[in-house]
């Protein structure tokens, strides 16, 4: 099972609420890790995990029934554009395709599931369909690139039933280097949002900073 920072960065950094969620949506699940830290965190939530890609979804699925949340996480193989939930979500939350900018890989299971891509997730799509899953007081959490999320943001400012920021972290790999992601919670609600910053490493690149080990320590054993 392979984990990357931004799956885990967002899936220790979401739902800053004192209420805990009872269900949850993960999109383009993947192997499943979202999925897994939502259910580690949330003890009486239940989490549906949807991806379009067969053997992702299939190893999420194997991954779900071999940890001990397997009676929570319901995995679908599914395209977010026609999936119908039972009921909405009080959270969704997604590390979404994003590079829609550089050159295709060759895989077309890597462009489906990094890339924006015709046959992938456009912010379009994930803000309308996010915005008509969410309960009224819900909230999605998603992780991208400064100009991504920016771009995503307009999207769902202009729709019918708009998505507002909440939560804004910009994340940095260390102290004096640019924004490599913007973690961002949006919900249905206008509100002036909080904004913080975040580094991953100290100074020397070597080591993570005191900020990134209190964030993710529930889910590494070396934290």
């Amino acid at each position: 099972m392979q984990v990357n920072t931004d799956s885990v960065l967002l899936g220790a950094w979401a739902w800053n609420n004192m209420r805990e969620p009872s269900r949850i949506l993960d999109i383009g699940t993947g192997c499943g890790i979202l999925a897994l830290m939502m259910a580690q965190r949330f003890p009486k939530a239940v989490i549906d995990a949807i991806d379009i890609d067969d053997e992702s979804a299939g190893e999420a699925a194997e991954n779900a029934l071999h940890s001990p949340w397997a009676g929570r996480i319901h995995v679908f193989r599914a395209d977010f554009r026609s999936f119908e939930p039972a009921a909405p979500y009080d959270l969704i939350i997604s590390n979404p395709p994003y590079f829609s900018k550089s050159m295709l890989p060759g895989n077309k299971r890597r462009i489906l599931a990094r890339h924006n891509h015709p046959e992938s997730l456009s912010p379009e799509i994930l803000a309308e369909g996010v915005s008509r899953m969410l309960v009224p007081n819900g909230i999605f959490a998603l992780i991208l690139p400064e100009d991504g999320a920016t771009i995503f943001m307009e999207e769902a400012r202009s729709l019918q039933k708009p998505l507002y920021p909440h939560r804004l972290t910009r994340v940095f790999t260390r102290p004096g280097k640019p924004v490599v992601r913007l973690l961002t919670e949006t919900g249905n609600s206008e509100k002036i949002p909080v904004q913080e910053d975040m580094t991953v490493y100290q100074n020397n690149g070597n080591q993570y900073s005191a900020q990134y080990v209190r964030l993710v320590k529930d889910f590494y054993l070396w934290a």
